[in-house]
């Protein structure tokens, strides 16, 4: 771990917990070079690394919770294009919203076509927005900041549906049944896994949103 930050530490060790648990199986991961151009002014939370991911579902004796993340540093992030929003999918409004994204979280392992991405208002001091897409459900402004972001997506690691909890996404209607129930599950099944980390944030945000 020579050369990295302490939070880049922090995620390294992310990436090796879930491969040294029993009770998870990593499908695939992938840790890239270091970039020397990949920090932001006056940011920490930032990983340096080129890609940054994993695929991972838990096994017997847990529960099925099935998971991943792959981040992509900001400063990278920033300089690519925006993603593509099938007007077949996506509203016009969220197509106008989706040119001003940059995707900085995805699932290409999976190819589940879910993605968080950072929306910069240029001309402004505004603290940047983060969006959420699940691809079937729309465009869903989320309720936290950039940091706050991969904060939660180092404890959930991330597990599919969590980032609903910070949307106005109806989870008690019947279209998010699935990810009410993927959401419900983490949370019972991952503090088992993981006993060093607490969840308590994400359950008082599930509590309050039922």
């Amino acid at each position: 771990m020579q050369n990295l930050t302490q939070w880049e530490q922090e995620w390294v060790r992310v990436q090796e917990e879930l491969r040294q648990h029993s009770g998870v199986r990593v499908l695939r991961d992938t840790r890239g070079p270091l970039l020397q151009d990949a920090i932001v002014p006056g940011s920490e939370q930032i990983l340096r690394f080129s890609e940054f991911g994993s695929q991972w579902q838990t096994v017997e004796p847990y529960p099925v919770v099935t998971g991943e993340f792959f981040l992509t540093p900001l400063a990278k992030a920033l300089r690519e294009d925006p993603p593509s929003f099938d007007a077949s999918l996506y509203s016009d409004e969220e197509q106008r919203v989706g040119a001003e994204l940059h995707v900085i979280d995805d699932a290409p392992f999976t190819g589940a076509g879910s993605f968080t991405a950072i929306r910069m208002k240029t001309g402004t001091t505004a603290t940047p927005e983060m969006w959420f897409s699940d691809h079937v459900r729309g465009l869903w402004q989320m309720d936290l900041d950039y940091t706050t972001y991969v904060e939660l997506l180092r404890l959930t690691k991330g597990a599919f549906g969590w980032q609903h909890l910070y949307t106005e996404a109806p989870l008690d209607d019947w279209e998010f049944e699935r990810t009410a129930e993927r959401v419900a599950r983490m949370l019972d099944v991952l503090p088992q896994v993981f006993p060093d980390y607490d969840y308590t944030p994400l359950r008082q945000r599930w509590d309050a949103r039922r």
